[in-house]
This record gives structure tokens, sequence and C-alpha cells, in this order.
């Protein structure tokens, strides 16, 4: 066999590669944008995707929010996610999921700080990553309608893995039942539940 990464030749059924130290292991990628939707609609996409993919597992995601440019405050938005992950032949006991957590933080509370609480007040869930921020200030410095209330605003928006028997205990964010299905296979939108993927053949659960 030959290494994924360098291509080298290597011994047969390795899990590393003796070359390079590559994992013998099929990483895929899938990327969301935001577009034209709403925060609420960006993370339900993202969800539904976790949710319909029972096998992937070992996922790695770089959250990398930016400024959404305002009049009065600048505002903490994730416009892009991209994952990598790996599939097991099993469904994966765990599922994953993005959380978004918006609050006043009128002291400016270190982001590290504000995590440990939040990881404190969620035991159920394991943190795999998260990025955020405070409000800044926009184009102008007027407290009308913004207001000091609006500037002390903290936004962070939180990968998380969790039990998939804990459904019902998921910290809520903004995030919504799933409407759509898509292959983890193939990663083709599938029109209708069946026990088969239409593009694949992949076998498909529940």
């Amino acid at each position: 066999m030959n290494c994924i990464k360098c291509g080298k030749e290597i011994a047969e059924n390795s899990i590393f590669c003796s070359v390079c130290g590559a994992k013998q292991v099929k990483t895929y990628k899938e990327v969301f944008t935001r577009g034209q939707l709403s925060d609420k609609e960006f993370i339900a996409n993202i969800n539904k995707w976790f949710q319909w993919h029972p096998k992937i597992t070992n996922v790695q995601a770089n959250l990398d929010t930016g400024n959404a440019p305002g009049i009065f405050v600048n505002q903490k938005r994730l416009d892009e996610l991209v994952i990598e992950y790996e599939l097991s032949e099993e469904d994966n006991p765990y599922q994953y999921g993005l959380v978004k957590e918006r609050e006043f933080d009128l002291v400016q509370q270190n982001l590290k700080s504000y995590m440990a609480q939040w990881q404190k007040k969620h035991p159920q869930v394991e943190v795999l990553n998260w990025s955020g921020g405070t409000n800044s200030r926009g184009s102008r410095t007027s407290l009308m309608f913004g207001g000091i209330g609006a500037m002390n605003k903290l936004t962070v928006y939180i990968l998380i893995r969790f039990r998939r028997n804990q459904n019902q205990s998921i910290p809520a964010g903004e995030t919504v039942t799933p409407t759509e299905m898509f292959c983890p296979v193939c990663g083709k939108k599938l029109t209708a539940r069946g026990a088969f993927c239409p593009h694949c053949g992949n076998k498909l659960n529940g």
C-alpha cells in the first residue's frame, strides 16, 4: 500500500506512515458558507448536517469569527465553517453540534474565563472549539440606538460533542431541528427518506 499523504510505499494495513507519519485514514472536508442566511438558518444547516451523518468521527474545525460591520456596533459573526472528519463503519455514539451564545458582558470578561464557566454549566457536552468576542464600536460613535448595552454584548460560537441520548440536555443556543438530509458517503442531498442513497447506493440509517 502507499501512504495517502506522501505516496511512499509502506507495509500493508499500516495505521501510520513510516515515512511522513500521516495517519492512514481517509479524511473528508465539508464547507458551510453563510451567504445571505441568518445566524439561525446558518447554524440550522450545520446542525442538520451533523444529525444526518451519524458515521462521522474525529471532527476538526476552525471557528474563525470576524466582525460584521454595523453603524453603531460591529458584531462578531461566523461566515464560514470548514470541517474535516473521518468516517467510521459503525454509527458514532456521539453527535456534533454548533451552538451560538449571546449575553451582556458589562465587565468585559476574558473569553477563556467565560468558556470555563459555560463548560461547568453544561457538563453533559464536550467543547471541541470556540471563537467569538465582544462587540466593538461601529462606524458611528454615538450611543443612540446601539447604546452601552449593545457595546457590551458577548457573542461566542461553540463546537460541541455529546452523546446522542442526551439530546434533551443540549444547550439551545440558536439551534433548530434539522429538516434536510444528506448522504454520509457522497454528501448529496436526499429528497426523501429511504433505505439507500439514490445517488451512490449507500445504505442509510433510520
